[in-house]
């Protein structure tokens, strides 16, 4: 699982890694991020990160919202800061991680949202004072419970598909080939000493 998302946020308000951490400290989760990684800077790579001691991580890239053509992205993007932070997610506990970083800096630093063309504005309350305490509770478990959860029910409802019958037979000729073509040399480097 691929899923690509971006913040659009204002560069001023961003907070540090570290301060980031003890925010999402506050949902109960910790997270720990590398300690030369800062929100402003462009990576254009992984970011490895651990949560609840677990390995994760993202893509990451930052972009100024003056170096984009503000045509492409959907209405309102302007106004809603001045630069675009790019997530890139691999794999379930990656997807949620990126899904709590997105919630705590739509809370707590009003963060816009931009997903699938989409910008969803970050609610009016919101701001420097959010609570962050609930987001664990809303979401039901830590990231890491969260992905399982994900895997499971894709596992349950979406089965592996069984190879092609037509595949799998032509897998099995190209392992016998050898086999088959070393008994047939054989057998006529033997039938060719018995002639002579």
């Amino acid at each position: 699982m691929s899923i690509d998302s971006a913040l659009i946020v204002r560069r001023a308000a961003l907070p540090t890694a570290a301060q980031l951490a003890a925010d999402i400290a506050e949902t109960g989760v910790i997270m720990a991020f590398p300690a030369d990684f800062a929100l402003d800077q462009n990576i254009e790579g992984w970011v490895p990160v651990s949560v609840d001691g677990q390995p994760s991580g993202f893509r990451y890239a930052v972009q100024s919202l003056a170096e984009l053509d503000l045509a492409e992205l959907p209405d309102g993007a302007a106004g809603a800061g001045d630069t675009l932070l790019a997530f890139g997610a691999q794999g379930a506990l990656s997807a949620q991680t990126v899904t709590l970083v997105h919630e705590v800096m739509g809370r707590r630093y009003r963060a816009w949202l931009l997903i699938e063309d989409e910008l969803l504005p970050p609610d009016e309350s919101w701001g420097p004072g959010a609570p962050l305490d609930d987001l664990h509770v809303d979401r039901r478990g830590s990231p890491a419970k969260l992905a399982g959860d994900v895997e499971a029910y894709v596992a349950q409802h979406y089965p592996p598909a069984a190879p092609a019958r037509r595949g799998a037979a032509r897998e099995m000729l190209k392992q016998l080939i050898v086999p088959i073509l070393v008994f047939v040399a054989l057998g006529g480097f033997y039938l060719w000493s018995q002639l002579k």
